[in-house]
């Protein structure tokens, strides 16, 4: 083309046309692209973005502490990719319940991605109408499975199995395999109706032992996240973290085979029976092609969803608690002063005795307040352009919610620092109205599908085991109540405790 216009035109004026259309090109993109009122962040490097502003630390920390420099909305770039977090609970609303429909994404993370099957599950799924199908149909089966006295009876079932093991022990011990072991039993007996009796079993192996050699791994993240042309010769530690958990995966599609093979309507024996239900009623009552959509996988990924957060979750609670019961053993005289005025000696507790333990009720807000496990949460991604804090937010952007900034906000919480249970309280020394910066399961559309069983399950399960011991550290050992962990899940470590048995 070049040489058919210099036939034409002299090279020179060929030339300086080139460039100053180039140049009127550049000029008119300037002018006319969209321009962002972007919220303020650290200065990044190329291609790492501020990866090393949070790497080897307490990612969670990280953001509060920028968070002073750059206020309560901050943009960070991970990678290539830009990211927000939101650190103060007017600007979270604002997000998640105000904007809500303009929050509800999650953005494509390749780890994520693979481990469930294309995104179909619930917890990282995009939003749209087949997520919306697909969360009333495990909501519906959550419902029907919680009707009557089924989680109460796990729940029993389980206390006594482990508080039985924990009475073999003599003197000091770790006591993370024990309520690995109560909350998996709680998970397990609910979702397939199958109880261990200890750790050797085949089903703690399944979903425990193989749970914690993911997490190991998993939990301070992976570099295929963050730079994404790796996902095309993946590292061992990738490889080895997908393996671990399709191996759960796996358990998990045998044991809905088995169901449906043994299915009966009018007979439903745990929560996979409720979920087969479910999907038979929406089959009748749904839009057939939209239906159709929500395949067996559908199903798999569902129960991955609570046996992964039901399980892991729930037990880093209650290792924060018994930590935080031994620190403070005043806090734990009054929580066994309630307790035994209410739950027997055994241990067949009912979701209804929970209204008559709002101390116990408060000590747990309180430490899930202090020390929540998965503080950032899970990410959302914005589907459209929006706004938060007066700042815009483009399409697609990571959004983060900082939930240790909410709980440690010196303008929602007095002596934010200081472990104190009564917070939660009214004069009356009953639970009052939530604060609007507690928010351990999130808010809005995506808010935590399990936090009706996690509650009560929690609940219970700590006042169980404190009906039966006090909790005390190994004599000449040392622990405090800071985190030992790193990246972005927040957990005690190990320690070692004395169980003494009260009845």
């Amino acid at each position: 083309m070049f040489e058919c216009l210099t036939q034409l035109w002299p090279e020179s004026v060929v030339t300086q046309t080139l460039v100053v259309g180039s140049v009127v090109g550049l000029i008119a993109y300037n002018l006319f692209k969209k321009r962002y009122n972007l919220p303020p962040g650290p200065k990044g490097w190329p291609i790492l973005g501020n990866l090393l502003d949070i790497q080897g630390d307490l990612m969670f920390r990280r953001f509060s502490e920028l968070s002073k420099t750059y206020g309560p909305v901050i943009k960070i770039m991970l990678g290539n990719r830009m990211a927000v977090v939101l650190c103060r609970i007017d600007v979270v609303m604002e997000a998640l319940v105000t904007r809500q429909a303009d929050f509800a994404g999650r953005p494509y993370i390749c780890f994520i991605n693979t481990i469930t099957e294309g995104g179909q599950d619930i917890a990282n799924a995009s939003y749209g109408p087949r997520w919306k199908l697909h969360m009333k149909i495990a909501s519906k089966a959550l419902r029907h499975y919680l009707m009557g006295d089924n989680l109460s009876r796990k729940v029993s079932q389980s206390l006594n199995i482990t508080t039985k093991l924990m009475r073999k022990e003599e003197g000091a011990f770790d006591p993370f395999p024990y309520l690995s072991l109560a909350i998996s039993n709680m998970m397990t007996g609910m979702l397939f109706n199958k109880i261990s009796e200890n750790t050797d079993s085949e089903t703690y192996k399944t979903y425990v032992v193989n749970l914690d050699e993911f997490m190991k791994d998993a939990g301070s993240g992976l570099l295929e996240d963050v730079i994404p042309f790796l996902h095309l010769c993946p590292t061992p530690k990738f490889r080895r973290v997908v393996g671990v958990a399709g191996r759960i995966t796996d358990a998990i599609r045998e044991e809905i085979a088995a169901h449906r093979e043994t299915f009966k309507k009018d007979e439903i024996r745990d929560f996979t029976d409720a979920l087969i239900l479910a999907q038979k009623e929406a089959e009748e009552e749904d839009d057939p092609v939209l239906m159709s959509q929500i395949t067996n996988t559908h199903m798999v990924q569902t129960i991955n969803n609570l046996v992964g957060a039901g399980i892991d979750t729930t037990r880093n609670t209650l290792h924060w608690a018994l930590l935080a019961m031994a620190l403070h053993p005043d806090v734990q005289k009054k929580v066994q002063e309630e307790v035994d005025s209410v739950i027997d000696p055994d241990l067949n507790v009912h979701v209804s005795d929970r209204e008559k333990l709002p101390y116990t009720e408060a000590t747990l807000h309180e430490i899930m307040r202090m020390r929540s496990v998965v503080p950032s949460g899970l990410p959302h991604s914005t589907l459209c352009d929006t706004t938060v804090g007066g700042y815009d937010i483009p399409k697609g952007t990571m959004v983060f919610i900082n939930h240790d900034a909410l709980h440690f906000d010196p303008d929602q919480w007095e002596d934010a620092k200081t472990f104190k249970p009564e917070r939660f309280l009214d004069s009356d020394g009953k639970m009052g109205p939530k604060p609007d910066s507690w928010l351990p399961f999130s808010a809005g559309r995506r808010v935590c599908l399990g936090e009706t069983v996690a509650k009560p399950e929690l609940h219970l399960f700590f006042a169980g085991i404190l009906r039966v011991f006090t909790i005390s550290l190994a004599p000449g050992t040392q622990h405090d109540f800071e985190p030992k962990s790193s990246g972005a899940l927040n957990t005690p470590g190990r320690y070692q405790i004395v169980a003494g048995s009260r009845i």
